[in-house]
């Protein structure tokens, strides 16, 4: 049995490693950076280092040119196992550091267990440290290109993001349905590079097609649609189920009779909260040989917003035409008048602050999914590399081993499902109706600590003499659990641990109240960054999805309120907020 070191920022890839080292009989140590693992080498002198290379704090690279820099250390064996798109770059650096193995992720288990057991039984010495000045050099190079390829992703998503803003705002600055939806129809056209596109819309009562627009085709093209059905083949499926769906050459049968042969394309659902009203089609994807999830998720979005600012729309037109009757009544009933031309001013302010909210959502939207699709790959990743194990070895008829990767599988499912969770939650937050009510802030924060305290326990939490508010008191109550909550959290380790509920202020914008903590703190330039989704200031110590505070803010912005916080590390942390003072209804 021997002692190797695992190196890695995620918590879930050092996990998998782990079980194989525990499988294989050896006794593995953990580090989330350079710099601890560099003390874990120190204190316990592994026999293998099984390293990361781009890691906070102290990557990789680093690491080992201080390690090799340590006689009594130097010779530690390390196998770098990263994820990387400059393989060539990253082995040849590696060698100049001391490092002759490098292994890419995804690797399967049982090359992983290989290499382990190859390098320690010694199958090769550790190579010569580079002159220093040259690493320096190199080490800089690569780090820059990786920036410059990431500058360039970034580059390409903003213009088409720049390019999905202008299409949003015009699309938000226009009240004619039809016009909206020609505009749309362009608008994707454009946006994802396709050959051409056709929008179908319902009309109101939903029996039949309400409107029909293409781009990119000839006019005998266009005249051969005018009897397509919004209902009919693959079109009318995506209708049906409101799913988008990507389609080849294949599939192309199954789309209506009347639309142009077609080599792949897209199809997403143009719908709101309520309804679906018809669907949008790109075909043949121009400078690539098929539409990507990227294009089907932008155009998901780009059509949900249609539908939902469609609906406005046609909202606004129903109104503008009942305002048009009324005004002929004008000489005559001028008080109605009046009451009417309030009303169509309130309606307004309406459809304005809810497309607001709209791009609010959709700017939310696309957060999520690039915090998730970093936080769900590393669980889903030792999901599948430990099934396959397990499915060896039971066919082997080994069920004791198939069963402790069950069990790493069981605890990545668990993991996938709490981030699953917290997303569930985040949506409940930012979507649910407000139902605003007098709320008494003393009961309800009693009620909060019973749920968080053990009755046995002391009260570590002081709570001062709170105002009465107006708000939804189901998500007040959510926003005192998950501050109050972090305060427990991360001051249980003080001595003793003070947690305080107060009240700051009283002046216009409501009550603006606090909670405050004297645990570990963090960096005050980093507050804003709380409150992102998955955004986390400190280490899997402290256990949490990485959502509270986004809870907290998207909660308290939608009652016309605000969240703030103030800290410094090791002194503890303040937290402000505030519902607003809208009147009660």
């Amino acid at each position: 049995m021997a002692k190797v070191l695992v190196v890695d920022d995620q918590a879930a890839n050092r996990d998998l490693v782990v079980t194989l080292l525990k499988y294989a009989g050896h006794e593995p140590l953990e580090a989330a950076d350079g710099h601890v693992a560099l003390a874990q080498v120190r204190e316990q002198r592994p026999a293998l280092v099984i390293c990361d290379i781009l890691m906070p704090t102290m990557d990789g690279y680093e690491f080992v040119r201080q390690l090799r820099a340590e006689p009594d250390i130097a010779h530690t064996d390390v196998v770098f196992y990263t994820a990387t798109f400059m393989e060539r770059e990253a082995r040849t650096l590696a060698l100049s550091c001391g490092v002759s193995t490098v292994l890419l992720k995804p690797t399967e288990p049982e090359e992983l267990l290989r290499v382990i057991e190859q390098r320690l039984a010694g199958a090769a010495p550790v190579a010569p440290v580079a002159d220093a000045q040259q690493f320096d050099r190199e080490h800089l190079r690569l780090l820059t290109d990786k920036l410059a390829f990431k500058v360039s992703e970034l580059e390409a998503a903003n213009q088409r993001l720049s390019a999905l803003t202008e299409l949003n705002l015009q699309l938000a600055s226009e009240h004619d349905p039809h016009v909206l939806l020609d505009n749309v129809c362009r608008g994707a056209h454009g946006l994802l590079g396709a050959r051409y596109a056709v929008l179908a819309v319902r009309s109101r009562d939903g029996d039949a097609r309400g409107h029909l627009s293409s781009w990119g085709l000839a006019p005998e093209q266009v005249q051969a649609l005018q009897p397509l059905a919004v209902d009919a083949g693959l079109c009318g499926q995506v209708l049906a189920d409101g799913q988008a769906r990507r389609f080849v050459q294949a599939d192309a049968a199954r789309l209506p009779a009347e639309l142009p042969p077609a080599a792949n394309g897209l199809i997403a659902p143009i719908m709101s909260l309520q309804r679906t009203y018809g669907w949008v089609l790109l075909a043949d994807k121009l400078g690539a040989p098929a539409f990507t999830d990227d294009d089907q998720h932008l155009l998901c979005i780009y059509a949900a917003q249609a539908g939902r600012i469609y609906e406005n729309g046609s909202l606004y037109q129903a109104i503008k035409q009942a305002a048009e009757l009324l005004q002929t009544e004008v000489d005559e009933r001028k008080r109605i008048a009046r009451d009417l031309s309030v009303a169509n001013e309130s309606l307004e302010q309406r459809v304005l602050q809810r497309t607001a909210e709209l791009h609010a959502v959709i700017d939310g939207l696309e957060s999520f999914n690039r915090s998730v699709s970093h936080d769900l790959r590393g669980p889903l990743g030792g999901i599948a590399g430990a099934a396959r194990m397990a499915q060896q070895f039971v066919a082997n008829q080994e069920p004791e081993r198939a069963i402790k990767f069950l069990q790493v599988i069981a605890t990545q499912a668990e993991t996938t499902g709490q981030l699953v969770e917290a997303l569930l939650a985040l949506a409940r937050a930012s979507d649910a109706t407000l139902h605003r009510e007098p709320v008494d802030m003393n009961a309800l924060t009693a009620e909060v600590l019973a749920t968080l305290q053990p009755a046995a326990a002391p009260p570590p939490v002081v709570v001062e003499p709170l105002a009465a508010i107006h708000a939804d008191r189901k998500l007040v109550r959510q926003v005192l659990a998950n501050l109050i909550g972090n305060a427990l959290k991360f001051s249980a380790r003080a001595t003793p641990p003070q947690v305080r509920v107060g009240m700051a202020s009283a002046v216009q914008g409501g009550p603006l109240f606090y909670v405050r903590d004297n645990g570990v703190g963090f960096d005050a330039h980093n507050a804003q960054q709380l409150f992102k989704p998955f955004h986390r200031l400190h280490d899997t110590r402290f256990e949490g999805s990485g959502v509270g505070l986004s809870i907290v803010k998207r909660i308290c912005e939608r009652h016309g309120g605000t969240v703030w916080a103030d800290s410094a590390p090791g002194q503890g942390a303040t937290f402000y907020f505030s519902f607003g003072d809208d009147p009660p209804a």
